[in-house]
Parts: structure tokens; C-alpha cells; sequence
């Protein structure tokens, strides 16, 4: 539905064009139009003429003159762009090699002529006559994409609320009955009485109008009924008790006195009349006044959580390894484990999220450079220079400009091995960190001294542990004799209804559709990303167990080599190498990418006092990390004020599924990876932690785990009393998403996630039948020993006697970003998005207690 027929010209469309004066001529360039070529492969090329229709924002072109084509949509709306692109390399690389640019177009391709625009699952591929028009292009549907988003967002209330009136007017007259706007509301989740209804609906109906013998409201009728309707007797009673002087407004005065005693914000008369002239929709803020609605306005503006912790607020100056980094685990995965798809967008994907440690499992590649997959499994793969340069290259300091780990899991051949070290020096060049350590150095480099700097995890050729480069084992195999059931996570409320979860039957399905999917390579750029050819489960299964067999071959053909010991067969293998090995590779050696994070094979905490280095990092899986944390927590937190640690799935997650990271953050775990492509609350709780300090991807860890001679609590503690007490009050909700049935009961739990010593969990009483506005006003208090490792899970879920209760909403907030006052929570679905004007009216307490 186009945004012209859900809000008023000047509410949206006229807003959009008073912020684009400063392209006008680009705009009027673009309204009139220009011929591209839309390509779908390297063989379906149409002449297509495109242009910009700002009368109703969206994006247009001239179809098919074909029979049974001109059904098909001819434009998009400017809201669903998602983005505005340069084509990938390897889609262009194939329209390249087809040549069928030669035929077409005036002059050679060239990739500046080449750009994407991406609507929802579908994409326009286009390339224009010249570089000169597709720059313009993509450049200015770039920055009017962003602005109408932005004037959307401001509008996306009433804007949602006009839609809902459309889709009620189903014969569309332009106005609603009676019943029609009792049916609407129960829609939308609000559940009332037939004679309340009724008494608004005459109220706002002044001009009586009638259709068809039935008194009717138009549009804006419904949306004063609305406005009526969503009056908050819990708001009104906090307004009327600092609206002294007159009940109906509150002066600049009173609103500097409720700041101070409710809000804690010290304002002056100023700043006063700033938030009254943006808050007051009426003309009472000519006069300096603020009514229940601006009121109402001004409170939505609040959270409960520190503003300034969305900014870069921390010291940057510390080592490495006094920092939480955002960390990711098979980060080429688009799914599970073993049948998905690897993908160069998922690596975009989680740089674009934040994430500062990304994961490449490398193999030798059929044509001499090391392709990326999940080893001995059905997922597709993908070029490492693919991912190098539309990945790592563009996007690594795209968000944050902190360093970038690359972890590489290395099972490639000597060969390939330098072939990998020339790729990364020659593509990455001086974004590199090269400088070598020795084991001289006491602390780490800190992330303002790693700026812009991307830094290679690896193991160093000729390691004395044993292990070479070559074959080394995987993640997966390493945990592969540790019991999977293990303590399990303490699951959040809500854990189950929303990690996904892959059966075998799942699995079965997805080795059928893989082969589907694989025919149509070359289609999209999407299933570009994949270089899987078009075969049958069968051949799957075939290249599967020859892929297995000559692995094996191989690492057996090195290990005879070793126990030989013989040099005349070394100097032939390293003559036949280099007879066919580019001369430039045999320049680069992998170990002397190597430094401050050179991957060291655990042996145990007294076997570190006495080897190792600051630069060591080891990984541990879950299940590992756990039992080590259970056992010797405070030899673990020793560990890691000066060591990196990294903490991975085990291997039996082939869903997909995360664990609960706060477990291993408590106890000084650094680089904890998650599956950053499955949804579920304990992404939710990754995202939360990482949205501080201006989503750099770094977090400093608190001074108990930095310098842990400060004393760690023990979980033994957990009864004497804490450092700090918050009290919670949980007052309302507003606009909660509705489910199959008609209207909802829902109800709130508080959760408290983190160090063990200060688990917590409460649940309010559901209200019955209302999900549109319900009201709970019940308070909780906890004490929090250790409040700066500590997670607050805020879920909304809806009572349901026949079944489980059904996750509504969730929100998490890291306890040292709580501030005091009254705020409003936006709630987010299972997959982490926010739930439109979705909220939860909260007032918080905090106090500081003295130490025992």
C-alpha cells in the first residue's frame, strides 16, 4: 500500500520534500527518467526505463508489453527499499564472463555502471548506459531512502493507525459504522464494553454524519475517537499531582520540579520551555504550558536506560584483554550447522551489527585459493577473496573503527597456507596490524592503539604443542569427547519460544531442497554466494565421502612424512609445490601475520603460570569453559586479565541454536561467539550488552575482573547483602501484539541474567483481555552484588492455560546503564526488531548500599 493513501501530503509527503530541497535537481533528474538494463542472470537482460514518482514516493518502470506480464508490479514503494547498492563481485564476475554487455551496451561493463536496489526477498540488478547516471542514481535514492524513513518514523504512529482504518473500510467509503470500529479495535487488541464504545463514538461524531441510515466516523473522527481512547489515568495522576496551579496544564516551574524529584534532571526555566514547545501539540505552549497530552508526549520520550552509555563513554586505553568484544561464531553460515548456505552477506550482515571478532573456516580450494565452509559438512562455500574484499575490506570499520579479529580456523595445505598469507597482505595491505611481539611484552595494545587495525587469530607454523597449521582441528572436534549434557544453560523466560531449533526430520528436508536450490545458480545474486553446482542429493553424498576420504589421504600422507623424518622427501614435496605455486606466494608466510593473537592450545591454568603469554589466546567450548568456571572460577578469572579467551557452541548445536553468554562474561570470558544468524533471547541479551559504549563492539569489563585481586564474589554470598538495591515498578503496557486469538492476557517477568550470585526472577498477575492498554502497577526489589556484570530481561508473555505462554515481547538492559525515573521500555519481537509503538510504563529505584 503506497504511503500517500495512508497519511496526508502534508503529514508525510510534504515533509519528505521540505528535507530533500538541498537535491532538488537531483530529484527532478531522477522524476524524469532514464533507460537501464534489469538483469536477472547472464542471459535475461531487459531495456527497461525507470523513474521517481514523488507524488507517491515510490519507484516506478515500464513493464513487459508481453501478454499475461502486465499483471505483474511495476513499482516499489520507497519504504521498502532496505538498501541501495553496488552489485557483489561474484554476480558481476558472472554477468562479466557472459559477455552479453558487449551485444548491449555502447561501451565495456564496468562494475561503476552496476548498482542494486533490495526490497524485501526481491532486488532490482541495474546497470545504466554510463558511470555518470548510475552514480547519481544510487547516491540520491541512497540519501532519499534515509529521509523518508526518517520523516516515516516520526509519522509511523498515526501513520499505523491510518492503515488500520483503511483496512477496516473495506467498502471503502471513507468512513466507519459503529460495529465496523468495535470490530477494528478488537483487531488491534482492545477489548470494550459495547456502551463505553458508544459513548466515545457520539462523542467525537459532533457533525452526526450517516451512511446507509448508520451514523459513521471519517478518518480523522476515528482518530480523535483514538486519542480519547488512549487517555492514561496512570499519566494523568502523576501530571495532576505537580500540576498545581492549574489542573488542566503544568507551567515551566512545576515541570522543573517534577524533573528533579521524579526524573533526577536538573533543568533550568529554558530548558523548561524547550521541552514544553516540543512536547505541547496545543496551543498552550504559546503561553508556556504543558496539557496531558504533551505531558504524555514528554514521558514516551524516556527510557530507563543512561542515555549517554549509547555513546562512547568508556576508557578505550586499556589492554585488549579488559574488554567484552562482540564476537561471532561460523559467521559465513546462513542457517544451520550442516545443510545452509555460507554466504559473503552474512560476514556484511554481522560487521553491519557491530561484530569485532569474525570467524573464517578455511579448506583448500579446487582452483589454488582457500575457499570458506563448514568442513566435512553439506554447506555451500564461499571464495576467501570474496569475502576479503565485499566483506572484510569494506565493511570492517564501517560501524566501528575498533579493531577487527579475524579468527582462522586453518585446515589448508602448505601451499594454500601461503597462498592464504599473500591474500590477506595483498587485499588487506596496511588495515593489517603486523607489528611482532615477543615474550618480552607484558600487556596487550589497547583498542585506541588498534584503530582501524584488523588483527589475524591463528596458530603459528611449527608450534611445539603438536598441532601444525595444516591440520589443525576444528572447533567441533575439539569438544567432541565432552558430554553434552552438562549443566544446562538457566534459560530466560521465553528461551524456548524463541532459539530455533533444526529436527532430523529439518535436516532431511533441507539435503532435498539444497539440490533444488542449487539449479538455479546464477539467478540472483543471492544464490551467487554459493558455489555448489547443480547436483543431486546422491552426488552430494558421493562428493561428501570422496572429499572425506582424500582429507584423510592427505593427513595420513603428513604423518608418514613426519615419522620418516626424511629430507629428501620434504625437499620434494617443497619442490613440487613450489613448481606450481605462484612466485610472489612463496614471500608470505602466515606466522608473520601472527602477534597479538597467536592461538595457543589450552593445558590447563598451572601449565599457563609457567608458558604462558599475554599474547596467547585459547579457545574452549561451552561446555569446556563451563566445567573450568564451575571448578576453579577464580583461576579462570586470573586467566583472563591477561588473556584472551574465546568461548564457541558445542559442537552438538548443528541448529544453530546460542547459549547464554552472560554466564561466561561474568567470569571474564572476552570474546564469547554466538550464531549471529539465529534469532532468540540470548541474542536479544548479546545485542543488549553490546549496545553501550556507542555499539563499538567493545565493552570494559569491570575492575573486579581486571584486576581480580579485588575480590571476586563468590556464589556462596549470594545472602548477604548487595551493593546495590533496585526497586521496579511495572505500571503499564501499551499497543502489545496480539496473537491467533482474539485478544491477549498478558502478563510481565523480571529477570535478572548474569553473575550467579545474583539470579532473580518475578512474575506480575495477568490481566485478562487487554493487550491494547493493560495495567499492572505491581513492584518487585532485589539486591545486586555484582550489578555490573548483571543483565535486566524484561518479557511480556500471554497467559494461555491450554498451552505454553507465548513470548509477546522482550527487552534487556545491562544494569549499569539503569537510571532512576519513569520510562518507557520498547519491547522486541522473538527476532530481536522492535515491535512498533509497542511499550511497557516502568518507574525505577536505585540505591547504592554500603559495603559489608
Amino acid at each position: 500500500m503506497e504511503l500517500q493513501q495512508l497519511i496526508e501530503p502534508s503529514d508525510f509527503i510534504e515533509g519528505v520534500r521540505s528535507r530533500c530541497a538541498f537535491m532538488k535537481n537531483d530529484i527532478t533528474a531522477l522524476s524524469k527518467g532514464c533507460q537501464f538494463w534489469k538483469v536477472r542472470s547472464g542471459t535475461d537482460w531487459y531495456l527497461r526505463r525507470f523513474w521517481l514518482d514523488t507524488e507517491r514516493m515510490c519507484l516506478r518502470y515500464v513493464p513487459s508489453q508481453k501478454l499475461f506480464w502486465n499483471s505483474c508490479p511495476t513499482h516499489v514503494d520507497l519504504m521498502e527499499i532496505t538498501e541501495v547498492r553496488r552489485w557483489k563481485t561474484d554476480f558481476y564476475q558472472q554477468i562479466e564472463k557472459r559477455g552479453n554487455s558487449k551485444k548491449r551496451l555502447d561501451s565495456a561493463l564496468s562494475k561503476k555502471m552496476c548498482f542494486t536496489v533490495v526490497f524485501g526477498e526481491r532486488e532490482y540488478n541495474l546497470i545504466a548506459q554510463d558511470e555518470d547516471t548510475s552514480s547519481l542514481w544510487l547516491s540520491t535514492l541512497k540519501r532519499l531512502v534515509c529521509i523518508v524513513r526518517s520523516v516515516h518514523h516520526e509519522n509511523q504512529y498515526w501513520i499505523w493507525l491510518r492503515l488500520q482504518f483503511r483496512k477496516a473500510d473495506e467498502d471503502r467509503t471513507g468512513a466507519l459504522t459503529f460495529k465496523q470500529v468495535r470490530d477494528l479495535l478488537e483487531r488491534i487488541n482492545i477489548k470494550l464494553s459495547r456502551k463505553y464504545a458508544k459513548d466515545l463514538f457520539n462523542a467525537v461524531n459532533v457533525d452526526k454524519k450517516q451512511m446507509n441510515g448508520k451514523q459513521v466516523l471519517d478518518c480523522q473522527e476515528f482518530l480523535q475517537f483514538f486519542r480519547n481512547l488512549t487517555k492514561r489515568s496512570e499519566l494523568e495522576e502523576i501530571f495532576e499531582t505537580y500540576a498545581v496551579s492549574d489542573s488542566a496544564a503544568m507551567t515551566a516551574d512545576e515541570l522543573k520540579i517534577f524533573l528533579a524529584q521524579e526524573q533526577f534532571l536538573a533543568v533550568d526555566t529554558l530548558q523548561a520551555n524547550a521541552l514544553i514547545s516540543k512536547h505541547e501539540v496545543s496551543d498552550a505552549k504559546q503561553e508556556g504550558l504543558l496539557t496531558i497530552a504533551g505531558f504524555t508526549s514528554l514521558m514516551k520520550s524516556y527510557d530507563i536506560a543512561i542515555e549517554d552509555h549509547q555513546t562512547l563513554f568508556q576508557d578505550m586505553n586499556q589492554p585488549l584483554s579488559a574488554y567484552y568484544i562482540a564476537s561471532s561464531h561460523n559467521t559465513y553460515l546462513k542457517g544451520n550447522q550442516l545443510t545452509s548456505k555460507s554466504s559473503v552477506q552474512a560476514y556484511i550482515k554481522a560487521l553491519e551489527q557491530g561484530c569485532r571478532c569474525v570467524e573464517l573456516d578455511l579448506w583448500d580450494g579446487p582452483a589454488g585459493d582457500p575457499i570458506i565452509y563448514h568442513g566435512r559438512t553439506l554447506t555451500s562455500q564461499v571464495m576467501l577473496t570474496d569475502v576479503l574484499m565485499d566483506a572484510i575490506k569494506p565493511y570492517a570499520f564501517k560501524v566501528s573503527p575498533y579493531p577487527l579479529i579475524l579468527s582462522l580456523e586453518s585446515h589448508l595445505s602448505k601451499k594454500q597456507t601461503r597462498r592464504l598469507a599473500f591474500l590477506l597482505s595483498d587485499i588487506l595491505g596496511d588495515m593489517l596490524y603486523t607489528t611482532p611481539v615477543d615474550d618480552s611484552m607484558k600487556a596487550l595494545p589497547t583498542p585506541e592503539e588498534l584503530k582501524n587495525k584488523i588483527i589475524i587469530k591463528a596458530k603459528k607454523l611449527g608450534q611445539t604443542d603438536g598441532e601444525s597449521e595444516a591440520n589443525e582441528s576444528s572447533d567441533d572436534e575439539e569438544d567432541k569427547n565432552e558430554s553434552d549434557f552438562d549443566d544446562s544453560d538457566d534459560p530466560a523466560d521465553g528461551v524456548k519460544s524463541m532459539d530455533n531449533t533444526v529436527s532430523a526430520s529439518n535436516v532431511i528436508e533441507d539435503l532435498d531442497s539444497l539440490a533444488d536450490n542449487t539449479a538455479n545458480v546464477g539467478r540472483s545474486p543471492e544464490e551467487s554466494d554459493s558455489l555448489t553446482n547443480k547436483v543431486t542429493p546422491e552426488e552430494l553424498s558421493t562428493e561428501y565421502a570422496t572429499r572425506d576420504k582424500k582429507i584423510r589421504m592427505k593427513n595420513q600422507e603428513m604423518e608418514n612424512q613426519r615419522k620418516l623424518g626424511s629430507s629428501d622427501i620434504a625437499k620434494s614435496s617443497d619442490q613440487n609445490s613450489s613448481d606450481v605455486m605462484d612466485s610472489d606466494d612463496q614471500l608470505y608466510n602466515l606466522s608473520d601475520l601472527v602477534n597479538i593473537c597467536e592461538a595457543k592450545k589450552f593445558g590447563g591454568f598451572h601449565q599457563n603460570i609457567e608458558t604462558g603469554r599475554c599474547f596467547h589466546i585459547s579457545s574452549l567450548s561451552e561446555i569446556k569453559a563451563k566445567k573450568l568456571i564451575r571448578r576453579e572460577r577464580s583461576s579462570f578469572i586470573q586467566h583472563t586479565s591477561n588473556q584472551l579467551v574465546r568461548i564457541y557452541p558445542k559442537g552438538s548445536r548443528t541448529d544453530s541454536s546460542n547459549y547464554d553468554p552472560s554466564q561466561f562474561w561474568s567470569a571474564g570470558c572476552q570474546i564469547v561467539a554466538l550464531n549471529y544468524q539465529t534469532s532468540g533471547i540470548y541474542k536479544v541479551i548479546n545485542e543488549a550488552f553490546f549496545q553501550v559504549n556507542g555499539k563499538c563492539g567493545y565493552v570494559l569489563k569491570p575492575a573486579v575482573l581486571r584486576k581480580p585481586k579485588m575480590g571476586e564474589i563468590p556464589e556462596a554470598e549470594a545472602g548477604l547483602s548487595g551493593s546495590k538495591v533496585v526497586r521496579l515498578q511495572i505500571i503499564s503496557g501499551q499497543n502489545l501484539p496480539k496473537f491467533e486469538k482474539k485478544v491477549i492476557d498478558p502478563y510481565v517477568t523480571v529477570q535478572i541474567m548474569g553473575h550467579p550470585a545474583d539470579r532473580f526472577k518475578f512474575k506480575t498477575k495477568h490481566v485478562d483481555d487487554n493487550g491494547f492498554n493493560p495495567c499492572w502497577k505491581e513492584t518487585t526489589e532485589f539486591r545486586l552484588r555484582q550489578p555490573e556484570l548483571d543483565l535486566l530481561v524484561i518479557s511480556v508473555r500471554d497467559k494461555d492455560p491450554m498451552s505454553d505462554d507465548d513470548l509477546v515481547g522482550v527487552r534487556v538492559v545491562p544494569v549499569k546503564s539503569l537510571k532512576s525515573g519513569y520510562g518507557h521500555i520498547c519491547l522486541l519481537c522473538r527476532e530481536g526488531n522492535p515491535i512498533p509503538n509497542a511499550t511497557i510504563f516502568l518507574h525505577v529505584s536505585i540505591r547504592d548500599l554500603p559495603s559489608a
